[in-house]
């Protein structure tokens, strides 16, 4: 409407072309003095009148454009002077550290809220596509479409996740959806989220691959990223503050009854150096609290000992004061106390005599089990914590491949040999640290040997560390003894008979230890079951093996394909497994009875249900990946250096981001540019009015007729 006022642009024309001159006549003798002033005179004021009518007809322009409101569009083509359709992804970063408490709410429902106005702000044809960024990209609503309505529901209804955030994968998802659909229509992204630098990892690595190989293998392509618009909306804290258990270690950590466990644990800390409290619970009860004065965005470690822990499953946790990040405040893990350790003996009874009275010197001891050779093949090994063979051999098939896998799932393999078997009987067992290959009898007076521990050496994984009275040298008398060929892979001497005769060999197999002796279990062969160093000698080959298979205490949510058999003790076909919402937690089955659990999508306790339990029992303690707690932010100036945009908008709330929408949109107002030309030109044309129009004196006013009648000039 302001347009038409435009055509007042012509009063100063019709003015200027319609005001009368009034003519003054004046008798003069002769005219040819007055001409010439007059030629001058009119030369002049034409050119004057021109300059005040180019003023006053700027000025009414000025004026009129300016109530107009013009607006100056940023956007590429011919679309600067219309409207076009457009193509919108919005991606919403949908990590934990979005949970993050800011005065006005928590960041998630700020971007959310975000979201839903950038959906609003649409018009009826422009078509939108919506994608959450966790570990993997989630498309909510995966090809772009007109029904906003439906859209708006889909993401009032999301719920920010437990884990960590590729922005990088999400937006070549989203980019991805635009590039497929069909019409030239303007394109942009909307990316919601909190400003931490941690999202961003995956355009920072490719930015500096680029810089080495090109753009060749970019995640996104240089096309898009210098076509398609991209909005960034960073809500989180500008100066974020937050304190967090990181991490944790225990130690031993295969915990008997009456042992104290040591806790390691590690603080992480985001802001400036701050004294933190850290209590340690146990079951629900605090056993112990402690402070530490952490430095500013670092991490600081301090030790705890729980000692009085009863035989059984503890859910233990570290915990720091609430902070604006609740979700990272406790660390959960699990304390496994052992009563004592199970052990399997295979074997006959006279070779296995001298071992059981060690172990198990109570006739009502439980934890001890003798069983004959045969029934290798129907006994579930993964009950017990180390197996003796004594004087087994030959096995079968079917028990020298349940042997097998035990060892290779974290059990430990102790081997005695004996006189039932011969040579080849062993070559079945490809377990074993070295292959026997052949026997010799000791003379009498060449029978007393030392033992000697060799020092474990370099990269070498099976160890044995035997800790003995200082002076004290263990001494044998040898009747027989095995000899044996070259070690296998992973296999270690461990202990000699001796000047080099090996005594004892070792050996990891998987995630278990295999242990060969080259004498037997019984007298027969040596004195050794009848010395002092034969007990605690065993009992540290049972500890090592343990300690070794021993499952870990906690496991992070951005674990993947975890072996069930390393994570879950002895666990079998039938176990149900529960995630902490009561879910049951998939088992995937890969064949020869190894059972993987592909992800763990929800931190917290994780509980077995056993056929037959009353109960069930905790058998996982997962916890968020601490990377995610690191709130240190990125700078505009970073942000766009890593992700190479040419067209990259960012904004710190919702408000400046509905700002820079709308200049995009519609254009930059250019109103008060206007009003300021306007101002200008008014002044301009005051001015040069008021010089053109004073006074001034005129040729016949300068010229006078004397007595003799002639014109003077005064």
């Amino acid at each position: 409407m302001f347009l038409w006022a435009l055509t007042a642009a012509a009063i100063p024309l019709m003015l200027h072309m319609f005001q009368r001159r009034k003519t003054v006549v004046t008798p003069f003798p002769t005219l040819r003095f007055l001409k010439a002033a007059q030629k001058r005179s009119s030369s002049r004021v034409r050119f004057e009148n021109f300059l005040l009518w180019l003023l006053r007809t700027l000025l009414l322009l000025m004026l009129g454009f300016a109530f107009a409101l013009p607006v100056l569009r940023m956007t590429t083509g011919s679309s600067w002077l219309i409207r076009t359709r457009r193509d919108v992804a919005i991606v919403i970063d949908a990590s934990y550290s979005m949970t993050y408490e800011l005065d006005r709410g928590k960041v998630w429902d700020i971007c959310k809220d975000a979201a839903v106005s950038v959906i609003e702000g649409l018009l009826s044809g422009d078509r939108v596509c919506v994608y959450v960024a966790g570990d993997v990209p989630v498309p909510v609503i995966e090809k772009p479409t007109t029904e906003h309505a439906t859209v708006i529901q889909a993401i009032r209804t999301l719920s920010c996740l437990s884990g960590t955030s590729k922005l990088d994968e999400t937006v070549a998802l989203a980019l991805k959806a635009l590039e497929q659909q069909e019409g030239r229509r303007e394109r942009e992204v909307y990316i919601l989220t909190d400003g931490q630098a941690l999202p961003w990892q995956g355009f920072r690595d490719a930015a500096k691959k680029e810089e080495q190989a090109g753009d060749n293998k970019a995640l996104i392509p240089r096309e898009q990223r210098d076509k398609v618009s991209f909005f960034t909306l960073l809500a989180g804290a500008q100066q974020p503050d937050n304190a967090c258990p990181s991490n944790l270690k225990v130690s031993p950590p295969l915990l008997l009854a009456g042992q104290s466990a040591r806790l390691n644990v590690r603080v992480g800390r985001t802001g400036t150096a701050k004294q933190v409290t850290v209590a340690v619970e146990v079951d629900g009860q605090e056993r112990a609290r402690r402070a530490v004065t952490t430095e500013a965005n670092a991490e600081s470690s301090l030790e705890f000992a729980v000692a009085g822990l009863e035989p059984g499953i503890h859910v233990a946790k570290v915990t720091t004061p609430q902070d604006a990040l609740p979700i990272d405040d406790e660390f959960l893990f699990l304390l496994r106390v052992r009563k004592q350790l199970p052990v399997l003996i295979a074997g006959p009874q006279e070779a296995t005599r001298y071992l059981k009275a060690a172990l198990a010197p109570g006739a009502a001891d439980d934890s001890v089990r003798q069983i004959d050779v045969a029934e290798l093949d129907s006994i579930d090994l993964r009950d017990y914590q180390a197996v003796f063979l004594c004087d087994v051999f030959p096995l079968t098939g079917q028990a020298v491949m349940r042997i097998e896998e035990y060892a290779k799932t974290g059990g430990v393999v102790i081997v005695f040999p004996g006189d039932r078997a011969d040579l080849s009987a062993y070559a079945e067992m490809k377990i074993l640290p070295a292959q026997p290959k052949g026997t010799e009898d000791i003379p009498v007076e060449q029978a007393a040997r030392p033992l000697r521990r060799l020092p474990n050496q370099k990269d070498q994984i099976v160890n044995f560390n035997l800790p003995l009275p200082p002076g004290s040298i263990p001494t044998v008398a040898l009747k027989r003894i095995m000899s044996f060929g070259d070690l296998q892979e992973n296999g270690a001497v461990l202990v000699t008979a001796g000047d080099g005769v090996p005594f004892m060999t070792g050996r990891a197999v998987g995630r278990g230890r295999v242990f060969m002796f080259a004498i037997s279990a019984n007298r027969e062969w040596s004195t050794f079951p009848l010395t002092a160093f034969f007990l605690p000698v065993v009992h540290q080959l049972i500890r090592q093996g343990a300690g070794a298979s021993v499952q870990p205490p906690h496991l992070a949510m951005s674990s993947n394909n975890i072996l069930v058999n390393e994570a879950v003790p002895n666990y079998r076909e039938d176990d149900a497994i529960a995630m902490p919402s009561g879910a049951p937690l998939p088992v995937k089955d890969n064949g020869n009875r190894t059972f993987v659990i592909e992800e763990l999508p929800e931190p917290g306790i994780y509980t077995r249900a056993k056929a037959g339990a009353a109960q069930p029992e905790p058998v996982l303690a997962v916890n968020t990946d601490r990377l995610e707690s690191r709130l240190t932010p990125a700078t505009t100036e970073e942000l766009s250096e890593w992700t190479g945009f040419k067209k990259f908008l960012t904004a710190r709330d919702p408000e400046e981001l509905t700002r820079l929408i709308g200049e995009y949109r519609n254009g930059r107002s250019l109103a008060e540019v206007f009003l300021w030309i306007a101002l200008l030109l008014a002044l301009a044309e005051w001015w040069f009015a008021n010089r053109a129009l004073r006074t001034q004196t005129g040729a016949t006013e300068k010229m006078t007729v004397d007595l003799s009648g002639k014109v003077v000039t005064t």
